[in-house]
């Protein structure tokens, strides 16, 4: 009898796994049509979508439904946050003369001012009003604002006469090194797993994961992947390659614990559900959103 559940838990983290896979799969096949096609439009509408769902979905994970200025304050984020990334990928196009550090600052201003102007129109709440007000300026900022790096990424180095660029291939690195070390650190915390990372966030997460998986896993694919792009890539180089597939992997770690205390305070699982054994959309990007910004930074400096 003390077996069954352990071929439980067994079976059901095999379960996990494989809807994992099936999701991965799919999310892979969407980033290869859009390098197959080569057009930094199909890249950079995907990242907008993908930012405007996780938006929406952040302000469900709030709990605040009931709160009555929680529809219009969903909607209005979600619309400067559309608006907000569609703007930075046509300045980057060239498709638009608005410079980038106007879009950023004008938006961040309209993340504050919009939410006061419409909670000017509802009763209040009390402390739900003011977490639906803080939340909603966070919410901008740590979904539109922080993926809006990967359409930074993609644009570096634009050349417009050109008709294309290969930004995409730095993008699809950043993935490989970020969920490789996501990976790798479920699959050995899950093998071998039994000194707890940090328990009061994220129980699941355990220091052989991190280091045998995590790190050794992000390298790994960095490596690979650079070994396969390299001539895509002429910002990196081996030494720099290994250096920062080993930082992004530490960031990644972060990422991933980030959305944990925010899953944790609201006392959820997932951030949503439209992605079998994943979760929500914030659950996929929870990780990207911190390494983009520090591997713009990175080939920002380069070039």
């Amino acid at each position: 009898m003390s077996d069954l559940p352990n071929t439980g838990s067994m079976k059901s983290r095999s379960n996990v796994f494989r809807s994992r896979a099936i999701s991965t799969v799919v999310l892979w096949a969407l980033i290869a049509f859009a390098v197959y096609f080569d057009r930094p439009i199909i890249f950079s509408s995907i990242i907008i979508l993908i930012g405007s769902l996780g938006i929406f979905e952040f302000f469900g994970l709030l709990g605040l439904r009931r709160t009555p200025a929680f529809q219009s304050l969903r909607f209005s984020t979600l619309f400067l946050g559309f608006l907000y990334l569609s703007l930075i990928a046509c300045s980057l196009s060239g498709g638009c003369n608005g410079g980038i550090i106007y879009i950023d600052s004008g938006f961040i201003a309209l993340a504050v001012i919009v939410p006061t102007v419409l909670l000017l129109f509802h009763p209040i709440d009390g402390a739900n009003t003011k977490d639906l007000f803080f939340g909603s300026v966070f919410g901008f900022i740590y979904v539109p604002v922080l993926i809006s790096f990967l359409i930074r990424i993609l644009y570096i180095n634009y050349d417009v006469s050109a008709g294309g660029g290969r930004g995409e291939y730095y993008i699809i690195f950043l993935l490989v090194v970020t969920k490789f070390s996501d990976m790798g650190a479920y699959l050995i915390g899950t093998l071998i797993g039994k000194n707890k990372m940090i328990p009061h966030i994220s129980p699941g997460k355990t220091w052989e994961g991190f280091i045998f998986g995590c790190l050794t896993f992000a390298v790994g694919g960095g490596c690979l992947m650079f070994y396969l792009f390299k001539d895509e890539m002429p910002l990196l180089e081996w030494r720099a390659v290994v250096i920062l597939s080993f930082c992004l992997a530490v960031i990644a770690a972060l990422g991933d614990l980030a959305e944990s205390i925010l899953k944790r305070s609201l006392a959820v699982k997932d951030s949503g559900n439209i992605l079998p054994g994943i979760g929500g959309v914030l659950d996929l990007l929870d990780s990207v959103l911190f390494t983009a910004p520090v591997l713009f930074i990175y080939l920002t400096l380069l070039s």
